[in-house]
This record gives C-alpha cells, sequence and structure tokens, in this order.
C-alpha cells in the first residue's frame, strides 16, 4: 500500500484487477500477476466476511495492495474489513460532503475518525497493534465512489474534504442516474466524466475509474486517469473459454478442409 500511495501522490497511473470469486487461489494467482492493487468487490458479489478474510490470507504474500468495496457507508462493516486486514475501502452511494466525511470518518481511529479498536487479524501483518495502528493512520486509504449526477452537482463539495484520498467513477451507475439506462455509452456520460476528472485535478484528489479493459484504461489514463482496473477473475475466466473455443473451431475447420 505504500507504494501505490506514494505513486498516487506523486501523479503517476496504478492499474489493478477486480475480484468478485472468494477462491483464494485465484486470488494469490491475480496477486502475483503484477497488479499494483486488487480491488475485492462485496457490493455486488455474495462474499462473506470469512471468505474475504480467506482471500485476504491468500493474497497478502502478493505485492498487490488490497482494496475492498464494501456493500454501504455502514462503519461497522468498515471496522471489521479493515480489522482482518483490508489496506483500503471504497464507498459506493457518495453523493455529498456528509456522505464522503462519514466514509472517510470510518477507516480512521479517533481523533481523525470514529473507527473501534480491535484489529485482531491486522496487528499479525504489521508487527503488533502499536506498529498497526501507526500504519493505519499513515497508509490506510478511503476512496469514494461519484456514480450519481447528484453526486457531481455537488463535486467540489466532496473533492474538498479532508482526508480523501481518491475517487471512483462508476460509469454505468453515472450513465444510469443521467437517464441513459439504455445507452451506457452515451456521449453525454464521457463529458460528465471528464468534469468530474477537471474537477480532481483543480482539487488535488487521484481519479479514479472502473475502465474495464485495456483500450478504456488506455484511453483515461492518457486523459489523467490515475486509478484504473482492468479485467477481473470472471472476465479473465470468460476471456479465456472464448478463446479456446475460438482455437478450436479453428482445429475443426482446418481438418474438415
Amino acid at each position: 500500500m505504500a507504494e501505490m500511495r506514494a505513486k498516487l501522490q506523486a501523479g503517476d497511473a496504478v492499474i489493478g484487477t477486480t475480484l468478485s470469486l472468494p477462491e483464494p487461489l485465484v486470488c494469490q494467482a491475480l496477486g502475483q500477476a503484477g497488479f499494483e492493487f486488487l480491488l475485492i468487490d462485496m457490493e455486488h458479489n455474495p462474499i462473506s466476511d470469512y471468505q474475504l478474510q480467506t482471500m485476504l490470507v491468500s493474497a497478502q504474500p502478493t505485492s498487490s495492495a488490497i482494496l475492498v468495496r464494501v456493500e454501504w457507508k455502514d462503519p461497522v462493516r468498515v471496522k471489521r474489513v479493515l480489522d482482518i486486514g483490508a489496506e483500503g475501502v471504497i464507498f459506493p452511494w457518495v453523493n455529498s460532503r456528509e456522505d464522503c466525511e462519514a466514509a472517510i470518518a470510518s477507516v480512521h481511529y479517533p481523533p481523525k475518525g470514529i473507527r473501534g479498536c480491535g484489529p485482531r487479524r491486522a496487528t499479525r501483518l504489521h508487527g503488533g497493534l502499536p506498529s498497526y495502528l501507526r500504519w493505519a493512520e499513515e497508509l490506510v486509504m478511503a476512496l469514494v465512489q461519484i456514480e450519481r449526477i447528484e453526486a457531481v452537482e455537488k463535486l467540489d463539495e466532496i473533492l474538498s474534504t479532508p482526508g480523501l484520498d481518491g475517487i471512483m467513477v462508476g460509469p454505468a451507475d453515472l450513465a444510469i442516474s443521467m437517464g441513459h439506462l439504455h445507452d451506457l455509452a452515451n456521449p453525454e456520460v464521457d463529458d460528465v466524466i471528464q468534469r468530474i476528472l477537471d474537477g480532481c485535478r483543480r482539487h488535488g484528489v487521484p481519479f479514479g475509474m472502473f475502465t474495464g479493459t485495456t483500450q478504456k484504461a488506455r484511453q483515461w489514463v492518457s486523459r489523467g486517469c490515475q486509478i484504473a482496473t482492468i479485467g477481473g477473475d470472471l472476465p479473465f475466466i470468460d476471456s479465456g473459454i472464448a478463446q479456446t473455443h475460438r482455437e478450436i473451431r479453428e482445429i475443426l475447420e482446418a481438418r474438415s478442409s
């Protein structure tokens, strides 16, 4: 996490991938693949706390930083996610300065925040409780999602929140909130995302986006995006299956010709 934070503070870009399958070996394999961070998605996937802990145990011998997208802005959930070893939290549905302040407070101990002290597993990763408490205050990251047009209208208020480590744009939800349920690639959405990126530059806040594909990541990193996600465990499986089926068809077509 220290390396990821340092890169963002220097204005560099980091690229990660998402995890939706609570399978330890897959988690470890992606951690060893060279991504700068892994994003475990608990918002849209049925991952239990115990499964999350197993994923963290599998991934943390690797060099990838581990971020967890929680289901909601719930300080009890955030506390548990951090206590079992997550290094940063992504908060969905942040639409106001008040939402952002509450999210950031939940990752920090008093006096900066409201997190309760009981990091049972996390202390084992950082040499004991005193060492972990210092590490957590310096390095645990709080990122919020901008995924509603209401949030864009309050962008400057959100981006000026003390302690905000970055934002992630959810392009699909943003498009839907703008009335483009059946036209997620509407050009208006791109214009609004650029507006968010420009706001991040003004406030010195790292801009991130769920880019999905290598092409999209390249496009947005060239425009100033600092945090991008490419693929994910299930998309990589789907891609591998599709490629294998294409090769099977080629083999069979060559045999019959």
